[in-house]
């Protein structure tokens, strides 16, 4: 069982200085909802929608005039619907997650909402439409969507490197003992990394 703060590693071999390893960090959709300690409620029973609502295609809820009474009947707003596949993030291509996110009707969306509205599309299958209650920060679910650290260790010195980009870039945050230098950049995108992976005395580990 895997903690929400690790990533699902597939594919993966054991030689942790392969290159290849920065193409395979993915974050799973449960740690996604761990992050914000979303809790899963009834979506039915919580917006007293009819029995007769889709809730297997999350672009029709999203758009269903029955569930959009609802949201207003009870005060709520929500905001746009939002899908991995259209932006740079850790989760694994095949799968595409797709959400929204719904407020109190007089919050801004920059404050932390109520609920989110959630879909796991796979490439054969799409996973039931699922709604939770978010009990965290909710920078902390799109932190994990993009976030990663890496340690690199060369001999006795490591370095510290963070993406909020998911990889397109990675700065140096800490460096143990040790400062940037023409190798250990104080910026590097993915293949100066792996550049120095290839060269086989550098270990990488991910720490979160």
């Amino acid at each position: 069982m895997f903690n929400f703060n690790r990533f699902i590693f597939e594919n993966l071999i054991d030689d942790f200085t392969n290159a290849d390893i920065l193409e395979n960090i993915i974050t799973d959709s449960d740690s996604l909802l761990k992050s914000v300690e979303a809790e899963e409620i009834n979506l039915y029973k919580t917006f007293n929608l009819p029995d007769n609502i889709d809730i297997f295609d999350i672009d029709k809820l999203y758009d269903n005039d029955i569930f959009n009474l609802k949201l207003s009947e009870k005060k709520l707003k929500k905001n746009i619907l939002e899908n991995t596949e259209e932006s740079e993030t850790f989760i694994k291509k095949t799968i595409i997650i797709k959400f929204f996110l719904i407020f109190n009707i007089n919050q801004e969306k920059i404050e932390n909402p109520k609920y989110i509205i959630f879909q796991n599309i796979k490439k054969y299958k799409k996973e039931p439409v699922k709604c939770f209650k978010i009990n965290k920060d909710i920078k902390k679910f799109y932190d994990k969507l993009t976030n990663k650290t890496i340690e690199l260790k060369k001999g006795n010195k490591t370095y510290i490197y963070n993406t909020s980009n998911s990889g397109l870039n990675w700065e140096l945050i800490q460096s143990k003992e040790v400062q940037s230098d023409d190798e250990f950049k104080d910026i590097m995108n993915s293949d100066d990394i792996k550049a120095i992976l290839k060269k086989g005395n550098t270990i990488i580990s991910i720490i979160d």
